[in-house]
């Protein structure tokens, strides 16, 4: 599941996939990341997963790791 997130983020942020994704990116250390990206990539989980997001767990989606960590535990 992580590899299908981290996919969806690189497409969302745009980014060649010789970029190394890391937890820590987030919209300070990241120029693609503003908040039409946030609200894209939500849409695009929420999609992929069959999940919905609370206000709570998207203010907390402030990272790519918290991105991940947050899915998962809508998923299983």
């Amino acid at each position: 599941m992580q590899h299908k997130i981290e996919q969806i983020f690189r497409e969302v942020m745009e980014l060649d996939d010789d970029v190394e994704l890391r937890g820590d990116m987030n919209s300070d250390n990241l120029d693609e990341w503003d908040s039409l990206a946030s609200m894209s990539l939500i849409m695009e989980l929420e999609k992929e997963f069959g999940i919905k997001y609370e206000f709570d767990d998207i203010l907390q989606m402030d990272s790519l790791e918290a991105v991940i960590q947050i899915t998962a535990g809508k998923v299983l």
